[in-house]
């Protein structure tokens, strides 16, 4: 079995990445093709289409392959090379818009970039305004069909991270949003970074919550959501 950094599955596929070579895998794990157009290629996602995948770099690159085809249809440089790296990702449930959370001028300077789900043409970058805004984790909830985002504010003076939040995004502004704790934001961004790399055994050896102490199979069974966390302090 190989160390995978990120493992993600449909009902047909597995795409497996190691950070050198991207793998295809079907269902009960039979290699299908593999692939070394990137490197640092640690986190990939599945479009809910179920006809391509993406490959996201630490380096500020994309790559965009096709499941049926077994092939790489494209690749492009997101980010300025000194600038950072993708944060967090996601396809919208119907595939036809990709979010990612992105480094563009340090990393402390984030903004939500929003890609065509089909193509991958940037159709624009909000929430990159306010230098003191850090945008850390999203989530698309289905049900509801909105976007969730963890994140927080920076002192305008000291830089440091003061004030910790969970929000909707609505006609591309933070709305409802409502304030966590340090401790909160920490876990949640853990888990989801978790989430998305499908709690390999290696994601959990480099995961921040191993280093605290959190039982990381728990966790994983008992599931948490940022909706879940916006409504507890809504309920509030």
């Amino acid at each position: 079995m190989k160390s995978f950094f990120s493992l993600v599955c449909n009902d047909r596929f597995q795409i497996g990445c190691t950070g050198q070579t991207v793998y295809l895998l079907d269902k009960e794990g039979r290699e299908l093709a593999k692939f070394k157009d990137l490197t640092y290629a640690y986190d990939c996602a599945i479009s809910p289409l179920g006809d391509l995948f993406v490959v996201v770099t630490t380096e500020g690159r994309m790559a965009v392959y096709s499941l049926e085809t077994r092939s790489l249809i494209k690749k492009f440089r997101f980010l300025k090379k000194e600038c950072g790296c993708s944060k967090h990702f996601c396809f919208s449930p119907d595939g036809l818009v990709f979010y990612s959370i992105e480094n563009h001028i340090n990393s402390l300077r984030t903004v939500l970039s929003v890609y065509d789900g089909r193509d991958f043409a940037l159709k624009k970058k909000i929430l990159g305004e306010d230098p003191n805004l850090v945008l850390t984790s999203l989530e698309y909830d289905e049900p509801s069909d909105t976007v969730f985002l963890l994140g927080y504010f920076r002192d305008e003076n000291s830089g440091v991270a003061s004030r910790f939040f969970v929000a909707k995004l609505i006609n591309d502004e933070l709305r409802d949003l409502l304030y966590i704790s340090e401790k909160e934001r920490q876990f949640y961004e853990g888990y989801k970074n978790l989430e998305r790399r499908g709690f390999t055994e290696k994601a959990k050896c480099w995961s921040s919550l191993a280093y605290h102490g959190y039982d990381l199979d728990a966790i994983n069974r008992a599931g948490h959501s940022l909706k879940k966390l916006w409504m507890h302090y809504a309920a509030q």
